[in-house]
């Protein structure tokens, strides 16, 4: 503060006067003197407590920016559903986030998106009464289709309705339309980052035991026992250890590392396909489920589980040309890699 700015008048002297109030000049010099100090107090103040005001008042906006109140208009609550379900949803409709966000702001995020979208209520109520009227004729036409003849006059029946309607136009027409755009998937994949979210989500975690291809062949033996150190997600590549070699490490891509079963997946019925780990070595081998698997309970759990599993794996063959059951722990059995790896 400029402080002499702020100086009193000359104080004054020789005879005092009266003014039109009734103060004399004394009396006018002290009033006017207090009132410059009082002022100059509450401008020095206000200059020391401005910058603490303006900082304040940006903490707080960008506070709010980020801790936005969940909207009173929704009566859904997001805030129940799993972060990757949120995640999903803001990666189909492209809503703005944080990278760094939790799972408290995206559910407020999502809400205030479902919010703001329009819906035409009388398209929707609409579509679904069509969908509805297309979903019972579908299920009459099957009724119907049960014996050949009553299936060649639908089939007359829907050419001839498929005519009059190319030459008619008509509300059932555009109901049947808007059945067939609706009724299904509408084909859109899901975008690069959710697949790479969802991989990160999935992927192996360190010291974990996993099957890795090691070749850039699809030969048999080509996948192997090996030990995770470290997954990259900016990369999405593994740095794995041989089992039988841990003297170095091996750089892989997402899709050259599989996880081991559990036990409890239940998709080795008999017949299935498979990789396996052959028994006295840390190599998969193509093999094939060549009786049924026994579904155990285990001591202290509910949940039922395969403890292992009998395959005949490939160019196994004995001296007599039989392949033999060999049984093989259900978590070193694996899918093929055309059935594990899809999205």
């Amino acid at each position: 503060p400029q402080w002499h700015n702020f100086a009193a008048p000359a104080r004054p002297c020789g005879k005092e006067t009266v003014d039109s109030t009734g103060r004399t000049s004394r009396e006018a010099f002290i009033a006017h003197t207090r009132n410059a100090h009082t002022k100059t107090h509450h401008t020095i103040i206000m200059s020391m407590q401005g910058p603490a005001i303006k900082q304040g008042r940006a903490r707080n906006q960008s506070k709010s920016t980020h801790s936005r109140s969940y909207p009173r208009g929704v009566g859904i609550d997001f805030r129940k559903l799993a972060g990757l379900t949120l995640m999903s949803y803001i990666d189909h409709h492209g809503v703005s986030v944080r990278p760094e966000a939790p799972p408290s702001e995206l559910a407020v995020a999502v809400a205030r998106h479902f919010e703001s979208m329009e819906v035409d209520e009388e398209q929707v109520i609409g579509g679904f009464l069509a969908r509805l009227s297309a979903g019972q004729e579908l299920g009459e036409s099957r009724i119907a289709a049960s014996t050949a003849a009553a299936a060649a006059a639908a089939a007359v029946a829907v050419a001839s309705s498929i005519g009059e309607q190319k030459q008619h136009g008509s509300a059932k027409s555009n109901s049947a339309e808007y059945a067939r755009n609706t009724a299904h998937f509408d084909g859109t994949a899901p975008t690069h980052l959710m697949r790479k979210r969802r991989r990160s989500k999935i992927a192996a975690r360190p010291n974990e035991q996993v099957a890795a291809k090691v070749t850039r062949t699809d030969e048999n033996g080509s996948w192997i026992l090996a030990n995770v150190q470290r997954f990259y997600t900016d990369t999405e590549t593994y740095d794995v250890q041989d089992e039988d070699d841990t003297s170095k490490l091996i750089r892989l891509p997402w899709n050259h590392v599989m996880r081991l079963s559990m036990g409890n997946e239940g998709c080795f019925d008999r017949g299935a396909r498979v990789m396996a780990i052959f028994p006295e070595t840390t190599s998969f081998y193509r093999a094939v489920v060549s009786k049924s698997p026994v579904w155990k309970v285990q001591t202290g759990t509910n949940t039922p589980m395969i403890k292992e599993l009998i395959l005949k794996f490939e160019d196994d063959e004995d001296e007599n040309g039989r392949t033999p059951h060999r049984r093989v722990p259900s978590r070193y059995v694996i899918p093929l890699p055309q059935d594990y790896f899809y999205e």
